[in-house]
């Protein structure tokens, strides 16, 4: 069994992090942190474990604890990473890694020293939406890719820390850390070069922006990234323009619905939402419903597991997530320069990790 702490009773830590680790037999919760008392008094008695005020505090209690998962603000994963793996504790932190690619360096170097485990909860690798456009483009059916377009746009303010650049990075920092990622992951080579601009959000206290746009280039094709929290029009969450049809995809992955209702196997997409692909039938192109490549968020803890307990692969590395930050730190000098950055970001090898030790 892996002992495990959850740093942050937030959105993240409440609705995605503790119930995912419930589900994973070999990961057992020993204590909850929070710096709110009535949210550790209500997780701490929903879960039975006990409840902290902080990592210092845990970390000194002698709860038993082998590892650390960080669902705080942006801003405050690197020194609480940091903390917990010279600790000797393995880490996870939620996305985004952290603000800086200094700071992802640090948290490099402590992975390092401690010989522990880093990872970032990239759970949306195994979207439903981003699992099928990887299928289709791997089979070769639509050709190969010309213009992907990647979008998550609604109206809604933020809430507390995260319309603060300071707390959470800009708006591209938020969803657009998923799109980033799932862009880099494609498989079709490292991004050359970007162009981004953000639009400011009409709330006070909100100075993260209000509407983030990323044209990424890379090798024979384009990658627009665009996120919204003042869009009161919406968009095809993918649209796909190939060289022998497209793909598209209408509404967002079912499974953040379904764990934050309690229950992520009953996610199932909404009747007005579908996933499409274009065949040609006599020269002509038509748009057909598919069926989607069904992935489990699960299978991020299951992965965490299989390394720290079995020694495979870590399926989301450190590595990997510093390319997001590096490209998101990028996307933001091009915002406030009106610059095209150059690259290249991503395109890592996907070579077998060291196990940690456990």
């Amino acid at each position: 069994m892996i002992d495990t702490i959850v740093v942050g009773m937030g959105l993240a830590g409440r609705s995605f992090h503790l119930p995912l680790i419930r589900l994973e037999p070999r990961l057992r919760l020993s204590a909850i942190v929070s710096r709110d008392p009535a949210r550790r008094d209500e997780a701490s008695n929903f879960e039975r474990v006990p409840g902290f005020a902080s990592l210092e505090e845990v970390l000194d209690s002698g709860i038993s604890c082998d590892l650390v998962v960080l669902a705080t603000p942006h801003h405050t994963h690197a020194d609480l990473a940091v903390a917990a793996l010279n600790a000797g504790k393995h880490c996870v932190t939620d996305k985004v890694m952290c603000l800086t690619e200094a700071d992802s360096d640090r948290m490099i170097d402590a992975r390092d020293r401690s010989g522990k485990m880093l990872s970032v909860f990239h759970n949306r690798r195994w979207d439903w939406d981003w699992l099928t456009l990887r299928s289709v483009l791997d089979s070769g059916s639509i050709g190969d890719p010309i213009r992907i377009e990647s979008s998550v746009v609604r109206y809604s303010a933020p809430r507390t820390w995260r319309g603060r650049t300071s707390e959470a990075g800009t708006i591209l920092h938020d969803w657009g850390a998923h799109l980033v990622d799932q862009a880099l992951m494609l498989g079709r080579g490292p991004c050359r070069r970007l162009r981004c601009r953000i639009a400011p959000a009409p709330w006070d206290g909100v100075d993260s922006g209000g509407h983030g746009r990323i044209e990424l280039e890379f090798d024979g094709f384009e990658f627009g990234i665009e996120t919204s929290r003042i869009c009161a029009l919406d968009r095809p969450r993918w649209w796909v323009l190939a060289s022998r049809g497209g793909y598209l995809r209408i509404g967002v992955d079912p499974q953040e619905e379904a764990v934050r209702s309690g229950d992520i196997t009953r996610a199932a997409d909404r009747p007005e939402h579908g996933t499409f692909a274009t065949r040609m039938s006599e020269g002509r192109p038509i748009l057909e419903p598919i069926d989607p490549v069904r992935g489990s968020w699960t299978s991020y803890y299951a992965g965490i597991a299989d390394h720290l307990i079995e020694g495979r692969s870590l399926e989301v590395t450190a590595e990997q997530a510093r390319e997001v930050v590096r490209l998101l730190a990028a996307a933001e000098r091009s915002a406030q320069n009106g610059s095209v950055e150059e690259g290249p970001w991503g395109d890592l090898p996907r070579l077998p990790v060291e196990r940690s030790s456990f």
